[in-house]
């Protein structure tokens, strides 16, 4: 990676930090956390720490792991900021959420605001659930929180030129800057059910200039029966469905599908 490409990405690290500072899912996986009872949890794709260390200053140890090294470097500048109690219950770890092997089982292993949806195939999605199980204590439950999809074909038609911009979202950052920002997607791939989108970041400076940054992500959409059959092919028993993280029934217009999951045989 060059130098542009390594401070862009350290750039987006805290712009992630920004835009999602706001969302009310702490409380839920909290409750996740504690309905596993006694014993550590495991959080795939932890990011900068949004949810982990919330979870760690609850007195729960975690271990969080994600591919990204950069958004690993910001959690752990935020740990540092942390008291020694709660530093203490923490492990960060680079680890591939399809190939992990952490030497420790876990009550809990929880994979927050969709990241089992960047898993593009079956294989890997398949590995992933593997990998969960063979980490789980007896009765561990495995917690994944996915987008309710729409099977309409609108949502992964390509966008018309303009319409992720014109539904761009205004958030303060630090010293008076502000990040407005919108997703496009670029493409759909059918037969991978992928939708390719291009995320912009229009940062507005404090003197009112303004630069971009972008980033391709490609999405993963896995339907309610789809995600429970892969998960009995893994081994596991589904246990609840909810909607939202108010632990409220899934339903068609729920906007998320929250699915908890034990060890068959357990």
């Amino acid at each position: 990676m060059d130098d542009d490409s390594a401070l862009q990405t350290a750039e987006l690290s805290a712009i992630y930090d920004a835009i999602y500072a706001d969302r009310d899912d702490a409380g839920f996986w909290e409750a996740m956390a504690a309905a596993a009872g006694d014993g550590p949890i495991l959080e795939l794709g932890c990011g900068t720490g949004r949810v982990l260390l919330p979870l760690a200053r609850a007195g729960f140890e975690i271990t969080g792991v994600d591919l990204s090294a950069r958004m690993l470097e910001r959690c752990r500048a935020k740990l540092q900021a942390e008291p020694p109690e709660v530093r203490d219950r923490v492990r960060l770890l680079a680890a591939d959420m399809t190939s992990f092997d952490l030497g420790q089982r876990f009550a809990a292993i929880i994979c927050p605001f969709a990241g089992f949806q960047q898993l593009r195939t079956v294989g890997q999605q398949l590995a992933c659930l593997d990998r969960c199980r063979s980490h789980l204590l007896p009765h561990g439950r495995l917690v994944l929180d996915l987008p309710n999809p729409d099977p309409a074909p609108a949502e992964y038609a390509r966008d018309e030129t303009g319409a992720g911009e014109a539904a761009a979202q205004l958030v303060d950052w630090t010293d008076g800057r502000r990040i407005r920002w919108w997703m496009t997607v670029s493409g759909y791939e059918r037969m991978q059910q992928c939708n390719d989108c291009e995320v912009t970041y229009e940062i507005i400076e404090a003197d009112g200039s303004t630069r971009r940054l972008t980033e391709t992500i490609s999405l993963r959409y896995t339907f309610r029966y789809e995600l429970e059959h892969l998960l009995v092919r893994a081994g596991f028993l589904v246990v609840a469905l909810y909607g939202d993280y108010d632990c409220s029934p899934f339903a068609d217009e729920s906007p998320a599908m929250i699915v908890a999951a034990e060890p068959s045989g357990a």
